[in-house]
C-alpha cells in the first residue's frame, strides 16, 4: 500500500473513497515537493576530508551534522571522490585534513593535491574556504598538509572564511570551536550550536572515556631464539556494547614503566607519590618534547644538542636511541623543579594497533599482534611504552583502557567474489589475519593472496599454523614468503611481487584489491615502487600510464594502505 492510499476496508462509499484518496495523494505530493525545494534551496557547503586512519573523516562528519542542523546542505566527500576541476563550481569549501608521514598528504588526498598543485590549475576566485588541520606537534612538519592546502587555495585566489586552525593530538576542543564558529556564520545565525546535543549514536566508550577491558590471552609468537619478540594478545570487550570491523584499530591507553618513572625521579632528586603518579599515568616521559630539548640545551650549555635542534636530520641522528632519562643523565647541569619539568612534557597519548581479528568471528574479544620494543643503548635497557606495558605490566586482573578507531576505507571488499592481494610483512600481517577471518565468516569465494615475510623463517614465521590451515582449506589461495636473512642476498616482499608480477597484474585486472600494512618509511615506499613497476612491465604501460593506473586504483579504493 502506498503511503497516500487509504485502507481498502475503510468505511466510506466508493465516491468518498475516491475523493479522499485523491486528496491525500495530492497532499503527499505537495509535502514531497516542499521538502525537495527546501533541500535544494539550502546553501550547499562542500566538506572534503583527507584522512589516513579515519580521524579526519570522523571530524568531517561532525561538521556535516552541524551544518545540516543549521539548515545548510552539507555535501561531504573524501578527497579521492572529487576532481580538481569540480572546485571551480564550488563557492563554499570546508577542509578537514590530517598529515601523514613526513609532512605528506594522506593517501586519499594525494591525487587531488597533485592536480590542484599543477601550474595549469585555474583560479578559484569564487571560492570561500576554511581549513581544520589535524596533526601532532611531536613531528617537525606539524599539520603540514593543512598548511599546504591553506597556502595553495590562497594562491589560487580563494578567500578564507576563517583562519586555519591547527590541532594537536588533543583535537576535540579546538575542532568543536572551529565548527561552532564557522557553521552558524555560514547559516547567518548567532544561535548557540543547535547541533551540540548528545549524540545518541556515539559509542559510550571513546578517547575521552576508554573502556576498562581485560586481558584474556598473551602468547609469544616468535621463537625464544628470535632476534624479535612478537606477541599475540586477546582482550575482552564483553559487556562494553562496543563492536568493530576488520580493518579498524584498537587504541590502548598505557601507563609508563614504573622503573623508568623511579629512575627519572631519582636523577632529578624529586620524590613524592604525586609527582611519580603524574609521570606514570599522565605524561609522555620516553620521547622528549621540543620544549624540553630546548630547555636542556639552554640549561646545560650542550652545544651539540643546541646545533642539532636547528636541523631536523641532525636532531633525528642525535636522538636516535636516546630517551628523556638519557638526556637528563647526560646533561646533569640541566636541573628542573618538579613543576618546571612537568610543564615541559606532553600528555601521554594512546597507541593505536591494527586489529588482527574479525569482529564477526570474535564479537567479544579483540586480537592484537604487537612487537615488543626492547633495545640497549647508552649503557641501559630501553623499552617501548605500550608494547611492554602489554607484555610486562598486564595480566588477567589489569584494566586495559582502550577504544576503537574505525577505518572505513581499509575494509574487506563488499563484493565477496573479487580477489584480495595483501602485503603485510612482520606485524603488518595483523589486519590481514582479520581480513581472512572475515572472508571465512562471509563464505566469500574471492581469491586471497598474502605476501608475508620477516627476518628468519625458523624463528619469525608468526601465525604459521593458522596460515597452513587457511591454505589447506582453500581460504588462502596463495602465500608468498620473503624471509630476508635466510639467504646471502636479502629478499623482501617487494621482490616477491616483481617475481610474480604477471599473475599479480592479472589479479588486479580482474578487479582485485591491493592492501598494504606495515612500515611507512621503507617497506610501503618500496612496495609502492614495485607495484608501479609491475603495472608498467606486465600492463605494457609507460611510466606515466602506470602512475595514472595506480591513481585510478586509489580513487576506486582498490589500493589502500594502513602504514605507520
Amino acid at each position: 500500500m502506498n503511503k497516500h492510499q487509504l485502507p481498502s476496508d475503510a468505511p466510506y462509499s466508493e465516491s468518498q473513497y475516491a475523493w479522499l484518496s485523491g486528496f491525500f495523494a495530492g497532499l503527499h505530493s505537495q509535502l514531497v515537493s516542499n521538502t525537495s525545494n527546501q533541500t535544494q534551496s539550502a546553501h550547499p557547503v562542500h566538506i572534503l576530508y583527507g584522512s589516513q586512519t579515519g580521524t579526519a573523516e570522523s571530524v568531517a562528519r561532525d561538521v556535516a551534522k552541524s551544518a545540516k542542523a543549521y539548515g545548510l546542505n552539507p555535501i561531504i566527500k573524501s578527497m579521492d571522490e572529487i576532481e580538481a576541476s569540480a572546485l571551480a563550481k564550488i563557492d563554499t569549501l570546508l577542509i578537514v585534513t590530517s598529515t601523514y608521514g613526513d609532512g605528506e598528504m594522506p593517501d586519499n588526498a594525494q591525487v587531488l593535491w597533485t592536480e590542484v598543485s599543477h601550474n595549469a590549475m585555474p583560479k578559484l576566485a569564487q571560492l570561500q574556504f576554511a581549513i581544520l588541520a589535524l596533526g601532532d606537534t611531536s613531528y617537525d612538519l606539524f599539520c603540514q598538509a593543512g598548511i599546504d592546502w591553506d597556502n595553495r587555495l590562497e594562491q589560487l585566489g580563494a578567500k578564507r572564511l576563517h583562519a586555519r586552525v591547527d590541532c594537536d593530538v588533543e583535537y576535540e576542543e579546538l575542532a568543536q570551536e572551529w565548527i561552532k564558529t564557522i557553521i552558524p556564520a555560514l547559516a547567518g545565525s548567532n544561535v548557540a550550536d543547535i547541533a551540540s546535543e548528545d549524540n545518541h549514536d556515539a559509542p559510550q566508550y571513546n578517547r575521552k572515556n576508554p573502556f576498562p577491558a581485560k586481558l584474556v590471552a598473551n602468547r609469544l609468537l616468535t621463537a625464544e631464539t628470535s632476534s624479535k619478540e612478537t606477541r599475540h594478545y586477546e582482550i575482552s570487550i564483553a559487556g562494553s556494547g562496543l563492536s568493530y570491523e576488520a580493518g579498524d584499530a584498537l587504541c590502548v591507553v598505557a601507563t609508563n614503566c614504573p622503573t623508568l618513572v623511579a629512575d627519572i625521579a631519582k636523577v632529578m632528586n624529586v620524590h613524592g607519590n604525586e609527582f611519580e603518579q603524574a609521570l606514570r599515568t599522565q605524561y609522555e616521559i620516553k620521547l622528549p618534547s621540543k620544549e624540553l630539548l630546548n630547555e636542556i640545551a639552554k640549561r646545560s650549555g650542550n652545544q651539540e644538542l643546541a646545533t642539532a635542534l636547528k636541523d631536523k636530520e641532525a636532531l633525528n641522528a642525535y636522538l636516535w636511541g636516546r630517551d628523556t632519562l638519557d638526556l637528563l643523565l647526560q646533561n646533569p647541569t640541566a636541573t628542573f623543579t618538579a613543576d618546571e619539568f612537568i610543564s615541559l612534557l606532553k600528555p601521554l597519548q594512546h597507541r593505536a594497533y591494527s586489529i588482527s581479528s574479525s569482529g564477526k568471528a570474535n564479537p567479544e574479544t579483540v586480537h592484537l599482534t604487537v612487537a615488543s620494543v626492547r633495545y640497549e643503548a647508552f649503557d641501559r635497557q630501553h623499552k617501548g611504552v605500550c608494547s611492554t606495558f602489554l607484555a610486562d605490566l598486564t595480566d588477567e586482573s589489569t584494566e586495559i583502557r582502550c577504544f576503537f578507531t574505525p577505518n572505513k576505507v581499509f575494509r574487506v571488499p563488499d563484493n565477496n567474489d573479487l580477489p584480495m592481494i595483501m602485503v603485510g610483512p612482520g606485524t603488518g600481517i595483523a589486519p590481514f589475519r582479520a581480513f581472512l577471518q572475515e572472508r571465512q565468516v562471509r563464505g566469500a569465494k574471492g581469491k586471497n593472496w598474502l605476501f608475508f615475510g620477516d627476518r628468519n623463517a625458523a624463528t619469525d614465521f608468526i601465525y604459521r599454523d593458522e596460515l597452513d590451515v587457511m591454505g589447506k582449506s582453500g581460504l588462502l589461495t596463495r602465500l608468498d614468503l620473503a624471509f630476508s636473512r635466510d639467504q646471502e642476498e636479502k629478499v623482501y616482499v617487494q621482490d616477491k611481487m616483481r617475481e610474480h608480477g604477471a599473475e599479480l597484474f592479472a589479479w588486479i585486472e580482474a578487479g582485485g584489491y591491493f592492501f598494504v600494512c606495515g612500515d611507512a618509511y621503507h617497506m610501503a615506499k618500496d612496495v609502492d615502487k614495485a607495484l608501479h613497476d609491475v603495472i608498467a612491465v606486465h600492463g605494457n604501460k609507460t611510466e606515466q600510464q602506470a602512475i595514472d593506473y595506480v591513481n585510478m586504483l586509489k580513487k576506486d579504493k582498490r589500493y589502500v594502505r594502513d602504514v605507520y
